[in-house]
């Protein structure tokens, strides 16, 4: 199911950017290694993204590909665990108590040091969160499959469109309506 739903995003990405899931390119050799060096069970999430592309360095050349969503870029496995420490030192140096989450990997970001992250609670849930220095953590999603479904019904209903220089963009409202739609209680939709 998983694969099936991030598949469906990568072809909806590129028929708004017609080369946009050749320019995360192919499965990188040593991901798995890379996803065993943060967290000892590499969750599916993961395994479904990384296995089959390597994700967009921080500093691509052509910045129309940069963006997975308005403004964050899927970060590089090779670029993956540097991401995955500055975000733990800044979720350190945070007020907010993360003692309900177990095991927390950033997947995009931004060039604000803000990230999109999967997270594991200790009881064995999965859900994705962002953080930014400024707000801290905040839920998104209750798991990884509503994340995927949320992102192709802001293809679907138009929120995901194409500014005039031909770069992802949003429509503001409309995403907070689907995205309370999609996920209905989570006040990052709300706000």
């Amino acid at each position: 199911m998983m694969d099936k739903l991030f598949m469906e995003y990568l072809s909806l990405s590129d028929k708004l950017r017609n080369g946009y899931q050749n320019s995360l390119g192919t499965s990188h050799p040593a991901w798995k290694e890379t996803l065993a060096a943060i967290s000892p069970v590499v969750p599916l999430f993961f395994e479904t993204i990384y296995g089959k592309v390597e994700g967009t360095y921080k500093d691509i050349d052509n910045q129309k590909y940069m963006d997975f969503v308005p403004g964050f870029r899927l970060i590089h496995i090779s670029e993956l665990e540097s991401e995955f420490h500055t975000l733990l030192q800044m979720l350190e140096s945070d007020d907010v108590s993360e003692s309900q989450i177990k095991t927390i990997i950033p997947f995009l970001a931004d060039y604000s040091s803000c990230y999109t992250c999967y997270a594991e609670t200790t009881d064995n849930n999965e859900g994705i969160f962002y953080f930014s220095p400024d707000d801290g953590l905040q839920k998104m999603h209750d798991s990884t499959q509503q994340f995927f479904k949320t992102l192709i019904a802001f293809y679907q209903n138009d929120v995901y469109y194409l500014d005039e220089d031909g770069f992802l963009d949003y429509d503001f409202e409309k995403e907070g309506i689907i995205g309370e739609e999609y996920n209905p209680g989570i006040e990052y939709w709300t706000e």
